[in-house]
């Protein structure tokens, strides 16, 4: 028998990692961390509030976060766990926002900041619980030069379709850089080096020199571009590697690009920039605020904003190729995300030959609560190989109390309403799988750590 148990929880946030001891515990100062990035991320993560998030910044730090440089910030970084917690803050934040926006009208620069943080960790902005954000970011263009690149960068980087007009929007601007700030110019340009990744548009690479070599102009002599942030932009669109990485394939292109990129070099200092930012720093590892902090440690990573859209996501192993795209983060279950599963084999035949068993039995088993006001258990009988997705429609089938809904989507189902109980996500009120070695307890509910991982994880584990 392999039971598995739902349990509906009334807190999203299992009480073990609502401890401020918890999850702060491997942050504690190294003395070997001492980067100016792993002195700004230690910080980051110590800003983090008891419901996961970062007040108004959540998206920006979350985006940081997921791009900064793994090699060197591994032990300072959240675990997975503690991302996937800190991502569904992100969804029910994107939720709210959704909900209010009759009354408080959702602004393009955050909205632009929201489909980032989700391109950024493998998420489809175009597809957030049946919502398309930037066909919501396009449908009103912004009239403010700056928000309007910044809207059409968090665009592009999810792989939409930008218009010739906006396009052209960009040109202008990168075309009359006098007449702009620089970090409306920094943003414009990083938004047409998105844009030229696309096959299509890598003509457009000619365009982005003269732009870029006025932005470099720009600098001044303490190595700043007038203020924290726009240095910290500014050396995100100045990067070498990045230049060459943009152009794609073509090698002519390619070549064109390394030849600008090195004449770019020659018009400022990115030593004397990065100097300046570094001299900016908190002693406590801060650069002001959350916010500011997150664009810092985007500019001195080796990833920044240009890099969201090449983001390494949807790689899975041959076994499970067809099951999911873009998943990066292995999801949990506090939520209700499914994978199609059909990595049960391992689990159920690790003592028997294959020839041996061909079904397994699971037992099934739906608590209501955190007190449990309703508890009602099924066995069921199916072939291995089985996804637990099919164990729950075999159930339905044989008994109405455990009926459920859910919304398809490319890496699974989501499930939002089981037992007649629906999610309401801005309580907090969720629904949670745990894989058990044995038919639960009432008196003893399951620990949390046995909340059921799903997806790439879960292929691999059962």
């Amino acid at each position: 028998h392999n039971p598995d148990s739902f349990r509906s929880r009334h807190h999203g946030i299992p009480e073990d990692l609502n401890d401020d001891s918890h999850y702060h515990h491997h942050h504690h100062r190294d003395p070997k961390y001492d980067t100016s990035v792993q002195r700004a991320l230690s910080w980051l993560v110590t800003q983090r509030e008891t419901n996961w998030g970062w007040r108004n910044d959540t998206p920006k730090v979350l985006t940081a976060l997921q791009l900064a440089p793994q090699e060197e910030t591994a032990a300072l970084l959240p675990t997975q766990l503690e991302m996937q917690l800190s991502f569904k803050q992100l969804e029910v934040e994107i939720v709210v926002l959704l909900w209010r926006h009759h009354e408080v009208p959702i602004t393009p620069p955050k909205l632009a900041q929201y489909c980032l943080a989700l391109s950024a960790m493998c998420y489809d902005p175009r597809q957030f619980h049946g919502h398309d954000l930037i066909g919501t970011l396009q449908h009103h263009e912004p009239v403010h030069d700056l928000e309007f690149a910044y809207a059409t960068l968090a665009a592009c980087s999810a792989r939409a379709h930008v218009r010739k007009k906006q396009i052209r929007r960009l040109l202008d601007i990168a075309n009359t850089a006098k007449d702009h700030n620089i970090d409306t110019v920094a943003m414009t340009i990083l938004a047409l080096r998105c844009i030229v990744t696309d096959h299509r548009h890598r003509n457009l690479q000619h365009s982005l020199r003269r732009p870029s070599i006025n932005l470099a102009r720009q600098q001044q002599p303490d190595g700043g571009f007038g203020n924290l942030y726009n240095t910290a932009l500014t050396l995100q669109v100045s990067r070498l590697k990045g230049a060459v990485r943009y152009t794609g394939v073509n090698a002519r292109c390619c070549s064109q690009a390394l030849q600008d990129a090195n004449e770019i070099n020659n018009h400022w200092n990115r030593t004397a920039a990065r100097s300046y930012i570094e001299s900016k720093q908190d002693p406590d590892g801060a650069f002001t605020d959350p916010n500011l902090t997150a664009e810092v440690v985007l500019a001195l990573s080796e990833r920044g904003l240009g890099y969201v859209r090449n983001s390494n996501c949807g790689k899975f192993d041959s076994d499970y190729e067809n099951h999911g795209t873009r998943l990066g983060l292995e999801d949990l279950t506090i939520g209700l995300y499914f994978m199609e599963i059909d990595g049960l084999t391992k689990s159920f035949s690790s003592h028997y030959n294959d020839s041996e068993i061909r079904n397994v039995t699971i037992t099934y088993t739906l608590w209501v609560g955190s007190n449990i006001t309703e508890n009602v258990t099924i066995s069921v009988t199916a072939p291995r190989n089985t996804s637990f997705y099919n164990i729950m429609q075999m159930a339905m089938e044989m008994d109405p109390r455990f009926s459920f809904e859910a919304s398809e989507w490319p890496n699974g189902h989501y499930v939002h309403t089981l037992a007649g109980y629906k999610e309401e996500p801005m309580g907090y009120h969720y629904w949670l799988l745990y894989r058990l070695p044995e038919i639960p307890d009432p008196l003893a509910p399951p620990a949390n750590q046995l909340v059921a991982p799903v997806g790439k994880k879960f292929l691999r584990d059962l």
